[in-house]
């Protein structure tokens, strides 16, 4: 179920509405991170939720869930709850996106800031049964020689919340799958995700969201339905064009007759 589809009392932390605005808390930010990650960051200098990097005109623009910088660090943190097929490719799209956003005119390659993409998903995006996949890299023909390009991608899958060792992590992913909370930070969680729920203007940006989807929907089934319209005129006078053709009927008449444009009706003719 995507994005603004389901009603607002069945919303949790693990819609990407809620997630977003729970996120926007510097400091639950700063602490996930810092959980998942199992690393220290002393300040967030920026954050910031549905992040758009459209950075050529004609190239494809994204949106980000989750968009922070530390000093050194860009990190991008996705929640996911169904589609897993291509989110290798995201990751990889994602993290170039996140380089040509940070990487100026004038900077040298060694200093291309240390970037993470962390997916959240609901289920287990890659079937294997663990509760977090971390890309590696490598070269193929030796182990002895370290690649390190600064960038990481994380994959958790939080439905394998039992199978992880590290107490903390658990039980976020607890959190994110069950609603469950069994520690000060899946409380503060759960207290932030009920706050945001709380505040009328929260549910009023989310209804217009589902009233722009519904707004959208409609357009392109009208736009479906349409288009399937004007293939079929099409067809219909092909037929015409050729029976007409059949019958000796000049080209001119034919081009009146059915509306289809002359180079058209002459490649019939072959």
């Amino acid at each position: 179920m995507g994005q603004f589809s389901k009603p607002w009392k069945d919303l949790t932390f693990k819609d990407n509405f809620i997630f977003c605005k729970v996120m926007k808390n510097e400091e639950i930010c700063k602490r996930m991170l810092e959980i998942l990650l199992g690393i220290e960051i002393k300040k967030i200098c920026y954050i910031e939720t549905e992040k758009t990097l459209e950075n050529y005109y004609d190239s494809r623009g994204i949106r980000l869930d989750v968009y922070v910088k530390d000093c050194n660090r860009v990190f991008d943190i996705e929640i996911q709850t169904g589609n897993y097929s291509d989110l290798l490719l995201r990751s990889r799209y994602y993290q170039s996106a996140s380089d040509v956003e940070n990487v100026k005119r004038r900077t040298k390659f060694r200093n291309i800031k240390e970037t993470y993409i962390v997916f959240i998903c609901e289920d287990d995006p890659f079937g294997m049964g663990l509760p977090v996949y971390t890309k590696k890299n490598s070269f193929a023909e030796t182990d002895a020689l370290t690649y390190d390009d600064k960038s990481h991608a994380v994959f958790y899958n939080s439905s394998a919340w039992s199978k992880v060792q590290d107490e903390e992590v658990r039980d976020v992913l607890r959190f994110i799958h069950e609603s469950k909370t069994t520690s000060a930070f899946s409380r503060l969680l759960e207290e932030n995700t009920v706050r945001a729920k709380s505040r009328p203007e929260m549910e009023d940006e989310y209804m217009y969201f589902m009233d722009v989807l519904e707004e959208e929907k409609e357009e392109a089934r009208e736009a479906g339905l349409s288009e399937g319209i004007a293939k079929g005129e099409h067809k219909k006078a092909l037929e015409t064009a050729k029976e007409l053709i059949k019958e000796g009927i000049s080209l001119q008449t034919i081009v009146k007759c059915t509306g289809l444009p002359e180079n058209e009706i002459k490649n019939l003719y072959d």
